[in-house]
């Protein structure tokens, strides 16, 4: 038979599963034409209206006790909609090491979903339904971050609950990082930071993900120009991402603000400021690096830097 994938979402009501499922939904075409089931345990103020379940070609099922999520249910539900794809809307209060499904039904993936604003109370009052939500779960997303300030006291809590799982926080913005303030390389809280060039992965991507918080500081670090126009130049570095074939250029745009002159392959120490702007060659906002100060270093090879 066939094997079905399941993917469930945990979390407690009003945590923001819901919402989390609907975005998945959304942003695969693969789980429409009615080859996704969505099973929720549990009903929260978000809803699969029929409105979207109709747009999205999403079949959403209702359960609303645990004695009814058996084998011989998600059996029977196979046979009506012979979907794809499971999605499990998990109610946190079910008892999962008392959950079982058929056996040609895999649980893919379990990833937890945590309202951080509400976690430090409702952590230290049911630690056990807790460990029993996140000890399987491969990702553990903590939402509502914004102003909440014990995230790393949060994060070493779970991860005496789950040492493989990863953890990530989302943002007001949407972006969902891996990495607080407290683990970058390099000191946040200053307003004058040199890095080393084996960093600058990690800076870039930081700066394109959370541009609000790198600005009014001055940075300076080793580069390479990429391309010079009339205004600007680009610069970055060549990174491996994830392996030898996929090898990608990240920089950002310069506006020059010194008397130094810049040429393509140049190799540059670059004192600079993060700013938004409108960019004329992207054609719309971006993040541009303003160049305070330009040193123009000897001639030599560009190395790969590794994420």
């Amino acid at each position: 038979m066939k094997e079905v994938p399941l993917f469930l979402i945990n979390g407690f009501l009003e945590s923001g599963k819901t919402q989390f499922i609907k975005d998945i939904c959304e942003g695969n075409e693969a789980y429409g034409d009615y080859s996704t089931v969505i099973i929720a345990c549990e009903q929260g103020e978000v809803e699969y209206d029929k409105e979207w379940c109709d747009k999205y070609k999403i079949h959403v099922v209702y359960i609303e006790d645990q004695d009814e999520f058996t084998p011989e249910f998600l059996e029977d539900l196979d046979r009506e909609y012979m979907a794809d794809r499971y999605i499990i809307e998990y109610n946190s209060f079910f008892d999962f090491d008392a959950q079982e499904f058929p056996n040609y039904m895999v649980i893919y993936q379990q990833i937890t979903i945590i309202d951080a604003s509400t976690f430090g109370v409702m952590f230290n009052n049911m630690r056990k339904i807790f460990s029993s939500m996140v000890k399987y779960s491969s990702l553990i997303i903590f939402n509502r971050c914004d102003g909440v300030k014990d995230l790393s006291l949060y994060r070493r809590q779970l991860r005496g609950l789950n040492q493989q799982g990863q953890i990530g926080f989302e943002m007001g913005n949407g972006r969902l990082t891996a990495m607080l303030d407290e683990d970058l390389p390099y000191d946040l809280s200053k307003n004058n930071i040199h890095f080393e060039e084996d960093i600058y992965p990690t800076w870039y991507i930081e700066v394109f993900d959370n541009y609000e918080k790198y600005l009014n500081k001055t940075f300076r670090f080793k580069t390479f120009v990429r391309d010079v126009t009339e205004d600007t130049f680009i610069t970055g570095r060549m990174v491996m991402t994830c392996c030898e074939d996929d090898i990608q250029f990240l920089g950002y745009e310069v506006i020059n603000k010194t008397d130094t002159k810049v040429n393509v392959d140049d190799c540059i120490y670059l004192e600079c400021s993060v700013h938004r702007e409108f960019s004329k060659i992207a054609g719309e906002e971006v993040v541009m690096l303003h160049a305070s100060n330009i040193v123009i270093l000897p001639k030599e090879k560009e190395k790969t830097l590794t994420m």
